[in-house]
């Protein structure tokens, strides 16, 4: 875990996949994460997931 002024960082664990499926499906955050046309779908967060182990 990286901690810095208040802001913890750490590893994904499998349970956080729900949270960065919805994430991935703003639009807000999409402004900044691949454009907001691209929703993206339970199996394409999976595969982030399965890049960053």
């Amino acid at each position: 875990m990286i901690e810095n002024k208040g802001l913890k960082v750490r590893k994904m664990i499998d349970n956080d996949q729900h949270l960065l499926v919805k994430w991935l499906s703003d639009s807000s955050v999409l402004e900044y994460y691949e454009g907001r046309d691209n929703l993206n779908k339970v199996n394409y967060v999976f595969l982030i997931v399965k890049r960053m182990k």
